[in-house]
């Protein structure tokens, strides 16, 4: 079950008092702390693990949208699934033949 992630917001003038003890509260608690000025939320500060996270989610996300391009490209273009797939073994085996010569049967 995921954690609960504390979120927390803190003026930017707070912020330049006690950045110490906040950046130590976020990577060690998965504290959240969203940093206002002027009464307006501008930046969120959140660990490098879940940053790195978030990072991560993004690209599945960007790879999931390519491979849908790419279906809809592709479908645009008539080709079909057998086709893609014989075209993709071929293409397999040209490398390899590049790389390490003839390919065993």
């Amino acid at each position: 079950m995921a954690q609960k992630t504390q979120t927390n917001v803190v003026p930017i003038t707070e912020l330049h008092c006690r950045l110490g003890g906040i950046v130590r509260r976020v990577a060690l608690n998965k504290e959240h702390i969203v940093v206002e000025k002027g009464g307006l939320p501008v930046v969120v500060m959140l660990s490098m693990a879940e940053y790195e996270e978030l990072l991560a989610c993004w690209r599945v996300n960007e790879l999931k949208e390519l491979a849908r391009e790419l279906g809809r490209e592709a479908e645009r273009q008539g080709y079909t699934e057998e086709q893609m797939m014989i075209e993709l073994e071929e293409d397999k085996r040209a490398v390899y033949r590049k790389i390490y010569g003839e390919i065993p049967e």
